[in-house]
């Protein structure tokens, strides 16, 4: 490996764990730590990013659809509403785009479908009030530039996604059977 190759690497592999550390940080989780941030427990089994392609496993077992993270996917249970458990799925990507995100509702008899997956490559700022899941996106527009965050919205009550309060197709459009970070 070359001096150059090594700096490339080095600074995927910074990108990728900035991403692991700041998607940890939410505000609100409610389920036990994984010890990898690919991974995260549901009541339903274990939610895992580390299928081949990077794609979601639930015990073990590929979902129905597929869901693909880029160059990795994290998995974070972050509430619970009735019977379903509700994860947001992080698709890490490389140097020009950071994450995109995708919510997806776990339930003893399957997954529900997936969103698409979202955002505006910078990392979110997640919460949780209600039956809503607000993911708050700054804009990267400039060094001196002030603009309004992205705010996208997903109501667990009624699976309608809403980007900057205008709502936007809620279920992930399948590339070849896969839902696609």
């Amino acid at each position: 490996m070359n001096v150059f190759d090594l700096k490339k690497f080095r600074r995927a592999g910074l990108s990728i764990m900035t991403v692991a550390v700041l998607s940890g940080g939410a505000a609100f989780s409610t389920s036990a730590k994984a010890d990898s941030p690919r991974e995260d427990q549901t009541r339903y089994g274990l939610a895992s990013g580390t299928g081949p392609l990077n794609t979601l496993l639930i015990n073990g077992q590929p979902t129905t659809p597929k869901i693909a993270g880029n160059s990795a996917l994290f998995v974070r249970k972050i509430a619970e509403s009735g019977d379903t458990d509700v994860i947001l799925l992080t698709s890490v990507g490389g140097q020009a785009c950071d994450a995109q995100y995708s919510i997806l509702q776990v339930t003893p008899t399957g997954i529900k479908a997936p969103t698409p997956f979202f955002g505006n490559c910078m990392t979110a700022q997640t919460s949780l009030s209600g039956s809503k899941i607000t993911l708050k996106f700054q804009r990267n527009v400039g060094k001196y530039v002030t603009t309004p965050a992205e705010v996208d919205v997903y109501d667990l009550a009624t699976g309608i996604l809403t980007k900057n309060g205008k709502n936007v197709p809620s279920a992930c459009k399948l590339d070849d059977g896969v839902c696609q970070g």
